[in-house]
């Protein structure tokens, strides 16, 4: 009896140091456990951290790839508005000797007469110009050559006009039906190498370029056909009177004849 009581008490103390041994390695596990999951956790939160600088380095990037392709841009743009510039202002050089010239030709009002308004056109140019274009324009500012479709609206009132085809070098005059006296004048007209130009109501000359180009202005104005207007009618001059040198040649003449017609009629005498 005595022995198999010393046996249970063996087992049980074996149990108990079995169980208190299971419970250590349950504790230890949970712990290392825990320590596991917060290093995991600590990783995590590192990799989600190194993933969100990433993707702002990322985004930052794209931000300034981004921003320097819209400079990139900007300077083409600018290049390209600096290009066109530099070829207006050579253009504009090449064409300041005819610009000059075409500045010679110039038409103002000298009376308002019949209802018509009287022009004296004065073209120092250097050269016949053709397809001279005098318009009288109601405006209170400077015309320009882009504003002057805005004053003669398609469908509108139709401009009062003085055209020809040829004008020679010198004064020429001329005449505008309808228009009232202090009307704005501009004109437009080709020069003799065929380039037409404008001529505003301050004294500027702009460039209008090729017939084709005057052609289209005409229809933007609605004066799609031009009609010659008539020179004023020169009257015939007086007859002259004669000078007071050819009177003294007729007087001489005419005492000639007298003195030989007195000898004629004296030698008749003495021959009778």
């Amino acid at each position: 009896m005595m022995k198999e009581k010393n046996w249970l008490t063996w087992l049980t103390v074996l149990a108990l140091v079995v169980g208190f041994a299971a419970m250590g390695a349950s504790v230890w596990l949970s712990a290392q456990a825990a320590k596991q999951t917060q290093r995991n956790s600590q990783l995590a939160g590192q990799l989600y951290q190194a993933s969100r600088t990433k993707s702002q380095e990322a985004s930052n990037i794209k931000k300034r790839l981004d921003k320097l392709a819209s400079d990139n841009s900007s300077l083409k743009k600018k290049n390209s508005r600096l290009a066109k510039e530099n070829q207006a202002l050579k253009q504009a050089n090449q064409d300041l000797p005819a610009a000059s010239a075409a500045a010679g030709l110039n038409v103002w009002e000298t009376e308002e007469k019949g209802g018509k308004l009287q022009l004296k056109i004065d073209n120092q140019t250097g050269q016949a110009v053709s397809d001279l274009l005098v318009l009288a324009v109601a405006a209170n500012g400077r015309i320009t050559l882009n504003s002057l479709p805005s004053y003669f609206p398609v469908g509108g009132v139709k401009p009062h006009y003085f055209y020809r085809k040829k004008v020679a070098i010198g004064g020429t005059e001329g005449s505008l039906t309808g228009a009232y006296a202090g009307s704005d004048m501009v004109c437009l007209f080709a020069d003799a190498s065929g380039v037409y130009w404008f001529k505003g109501n301050r004294g500027q000359i702009e460039k209008i370029g090729s017939q084709a180009h005057f052609k289209k202005l005409l229809r933007q104005i609605s004066l799609n056909k031009l009609e010659e207007s008539p020179l004023p009618v020169k009257k015939s001059p007086l007859p002259v009177k004669k000078m007071k040198t050819e009177k003294k040649k007729t007087s001489k003449k005419k005492k000639r004849r007298k003195r030989a017609r007195r000898k004629q009629e004296e030698k008749k005498k003495k021959a009778e």
